[in-house]
């Protein structure tokens, strides 16, 4: 892959990313005043609030955020597929495959929140600190659904284990049924 082409890659993967914290942060009414809340909102506020005014939430949701994040995926791929020389663009798949590669984003994100939550209770069972404060009232909700299936047995906690597995089953998922169908029908 072209060395630009990946830096714009990571580069606006990370965004996204903060972008997608930033609503799970607010759909999770996690704590607003914590210095990671803080820097999701202010790192997206350019791009999210002049959204708002076009896109309202609905539901208590903000979709202006999600919006954002779709069309940075698009934003994304075209430039990509730009630098890559191809300018033949077949709408119907880069808007199809773009919502995919959301779904795959929002698992990204989650699957990481819970590895660095698993890593943080091994390091620091009982310390504290504002980062892991977020990350749990993020990805609890998630984990405690496992929690019900797999209740904690002898001071082992396999709930994020189990939900690491679903996600990662849904990604591979996403990956072998939803793309090579987005590529047919396009």
């Amino acid at each position: 892959m072209n060395p630009f082409a990946q830096l714009i890659d990571i580069l606006v993967d990370l965004y996204i990313t903060i972008v997608l914290l930033r609503f799970f942060l607010q759909y999770f009414r996690a704590d607003f005043y914590n210095p990671l809340s803080q820097f999701a909102v202010k790192a997206t506020d350019p791009f999210v609030k002049p959204l708002r005014k076009i896109i309202p939430g609905f539901g208590g949701l903000d979709v202006s955020s999600l919006v954002l994040a779709y069309l940075l995926i698009l934003i994304k791929f075209i430039l990509l597929m730009a630098i890559s020389g191809q300018f033949s663009v077949n709408i119907l798949f880069l808007v199809l495959y773009s919502v995919v590669e959301l779904l795959q984003s929002i698992l990204r994100l989650f699957m990481f929140l819970i590895f660095v939550r698993v890593i943080l209770s091994w390091v620091s069972p009982s310390g504290f600190s504002p980062v892991s404060a977020v990350i749990g009232q993020i990805s609890e909700p998630v984990i405690s659904k496992f929690r019900k299936i797999l209740p904690p047995m002898s001071g082992f906690d396999f709930a994020p284990m189990l939900a690491l597995l679903l996600i990662y089953f849904l990604q591979s998922s996403l990956n072998y049924y939803i793309v090579p169908l987005i590529n047919q029908i396009s």
